[in-house]
């Protein structure tokens, strides 16, 4: 476990990475704030998939 400045540290390391502080959001993130999560996954992964098909990693 990490602090959240911990974390923004490693995004470097991520190119694809999304850094993203959800008020009202713990632990349970996919519970208290699921539709925010989903957004973000679905965003991330087709941020992904675009880079692979033009090969941007």
């Amino acid at each position: 476990m990490v602090g959240y400045k911990d974390a923004f540290d490693t995004l470097d390391n991520f190119p694809r990475a999304t850094f993203a502080v959800l008020d009202r959001a713990g632990h349970n993130l996919q519970i208290e704030q699921a539709v925010l999560l989903n957004g973000h996954i679905i965003e991330w992964l087709s941020r992904v998939d675009e880079s692979r098909r033009y090969g941007k990693l």
